[in-house]
């Protein structure tokens, strides 16, 4: 069949897009990412400290178990660069500050509590803008019997005290999985806590979101972050 004069066949759907529809496509992608980045941003940032609230977690679990399967004292220090055990060692790895550093001090009658180049069994690197302590949280978890104080300003975001409540950055786990802490003395362990001296917490955060650790006095460990909604820690 020929057209008519004046008349064009017609040629089915229109393939591609024009320049300017997929100018404005473009336009639109660049719109929504500028308005999803930040939250994108902050979402990957609040997946960190969550991931290194775990990774926290993860230490405790690791030194109670090792303690029990090799009979060995295990300690896990912590704290802000310049952390140091009783003796004086600074907490590092490789000669490098961690913020959380795991050591096997082996035998019971023969540990020192000191950091020793051959005794690191583990360190967690610092990450990004993580930071020891809270940003918005106004109080300890509930469960957190640490006796030393929760204390948001300059802190390192420990509660763990030794047996005078004087506070410390060490807990040991005896071969028995309990932890304990205990008085430091150059070159020895000084007073060792007796079962419920070993319970506290790390706090950590990242401006944004805060995180904590409680480790229980028997060696049970749980990780918590706060509801600032609720005004309170959820688990």
């Amino acid at each position: 069949m020929q057209d008519l004069p004046g008349q064009r066949r017609a040629t089915g759907p229109r393939a591609g897009f024009s320049l300017i529809e997929l100018m404005v496509a473009v336009g639109i992608m660049a719109v929504l990412l500028a308005l999803a980045g930040p939250q994108i941003g902050q979402w990957a940032k609040n997946q960190q400290v969550k991931a290194a609230a775990r990774s926290v977690a993860g230490v405790f679990l690791k030194a109670r178990a090792a303690a029990i399967r090799t009979g060995n004292n295990h300690i896990v220090f912590f704290g802000n660069p310049g952390a140091t055990d009783p003796s004086g060692n600074p907490v590092e790895k490789d000669g490098a500050w961690v913020p959380v550093l795991l050591i096997d001090d082996g035998p019971p009658a023969t540990a020192d509590c000191a950091i020793a180049g051959g005794e690191v069994v583990e360190g967690i690197l610092p990450e990004g803008e993580l930071e020891w302590g809270v940003a918005l949280a106004s109080g300890a978890i509930g469960t957190d019997t640490g006796a030393a104080p929760f204390d948001p300003i300059g802190w390192d975001g420990a509660t763990f005290a030794d047996p005078g409540n004087t506070k410390v950055n060490w807990v040991l786990f005896q071969p028995n999985g309990i932890p304990v802490t205990f008085v430091g003395a150059v070159g020895s362990c000084g007073a060792i806590g007796t079962t419920g001296t070993g319970g506290g917490a790390l706090y950590l955060t990242n401006g944004k979101r805060d995180y904590g650790v409680v480790l229980s006095p028997l060696g049970a460990t749980r990780v918590h972050v706060w509801n600032p909604t609720a005004g309170g820690w959820t688990s």
